[in-house]
C-alpha cells in the first residue's frame, strides 16, 4: 500500500564504482513483494523536481530499515549519494506490481545485467529459502567493477558470473551464458530477469524458442510513479501500452511487443 514516509537515513556507503547501499529507517512496518519500487526524493524542495524510481533491495523488518542499492548515473543520484547519515529522506511506496511467486519450484534462472541485480535481490533471497527450487543466478557485467556485495549473496544459489571484458567469470554477455547453461543442463522451469531492455529482448526471444515461462522487470524512467504522468509506458502485445509503474514493472514476457521494444 503506497504511504508518504518520512524515513532517516541510517547508511549510504559506496559498495562499487559509483555504486552504492542506501538504508533508510522507517517506525512503519511495511509489507513488500519483490519487483515493487519506492520513488525516492533526493532532497528536500523542488531541485531536482522529479523523484527517482529505486526497486527496493533488502529490508529487515525488526530493525525497521529499508535499503536500495543503486548507481549514480546524473544529478539525482549523485545529489542522493551525497546524502549523510541522520539526514531524513521522503520515499514513496511502495509502489507498482511485484514478481508473481505462486507455487515456484524446479530449476529458476534469475538473470541479472549490471545494475539490474539490484531489482532481483530481493527475489534471489526469497527463493533460496524455497526448497522446491534450485536456484540459478546468471549476473553478467561490463567488467569487474560492476560487480557488488558478492560475499552477502544468499548461500542457497548457483551463481554464474560474466564480464564482457573478461575481468571476472566467463567471458560474454549474460544472455550468452543464459544459452550456454540451457546448452549444458537444459532448459529452466522459470526466468526471472532485470537488466538493459537489449538484455530482455534477448531473452525474450530465447524464452519464446524454449517455451520458457517468465518475467522482467521492465523499467522506464518514471515522473510520477502512480499512472498520471503516462511516461513509462511499455509497448503491450496486441497493441497499446502498458504503463510500468502500474500495470508492471514485472510483466509476464508474453505481455510486451518487444519487435517494438
Amino acid at each position: 500500500m503506497k504511504e508518504i514516509i518520512r524515513a532517516k537515513i541510517c547508511s549510504n556507503k559506496e559498495i562499487g564504482k559509483e555504486i552504492f547501499l542506501l538504508g533508510v529507517k522507517t517506525e512503519k512496518k511495511l509489507r513488500l513483494k519483490p519487483g515493487e519500487f519506492f520513488m525516492i526524493r533526493a532532497q528536500d524542495g523542488n531541485d531536482p523536481l522529479l523523484n527517482r524510481p529505486l526497486s527496493w533491495f533488502r529490508y529487515f523488518p525488526q530493525k525497521g530499515v529499508l535499503e536500495f542499492a543503486y548507481q549514480v548515473v546524473g544529478r539525482g543520484t549523485r545529489i542522493l549519494s551525497a546524502r549523510k547519515v541522520s539526514e531524513e529522506l521522503i520515499i514513496i511506496g511502495p509502489l507498482g506490481k511485484g514478481f508473481e511467486l505462486e507455487k515456484l519450484s524446479g530449476r529458476i534462472f534469475l538473470v541479472a545485467g549490471g545494475m539490474g541485480m539490484a531489482g532481483l535481490w530481493s527475489l534471489a533471497e526469497k527463493l533460496s529459502k524455497n526448497k522446491k527450487c534450485e536456484v540459478h543466478l546468471v549476473w553478467g557485467t561490463k567488467s569487474k567493477s560492476g560487480f557488488f556485495l558478492l560475499r552477502e549473496l544468499p548461500e542457497k544459489m548457483k551463481i554464474h558470473l560474466g564480464t564482457e571484458d573478461g575481468s571476472r567469470g566467463r567471458k560474454g554477455m549474460a544472455t550468452e551464458l543464459v544459452n550456454e547453461l540451457i546448452r549444458e543442463e537444459g532448459v529452466p522451469d522459470k526466468i526471472f530477469a532485470c537488466g538493459p531492455k537489449a538484455m530482455l529482448k534477448e531473452l525474450a526471444r530465447i524464452a519464446e524458442a524454449g517455451k520458457i515461462p517468465g518475467q522482467v522487470l521492465y523499467e522506464e524512467r518514471m515522473a510520477c510513479g502512480i499512472g498520471a504522468c503516462l511516461g513509462c509506458s511499455a509497448p503491450a502485445k496486441g497493441g497499446g501500452y502498458l504503463q510500468s509503474c502500474l500495470d508492471g514493472p514485472a510483466f509476464r514476457f508474453e505481455q510486451i511487443d518487444w519487435e517494438r521494444v
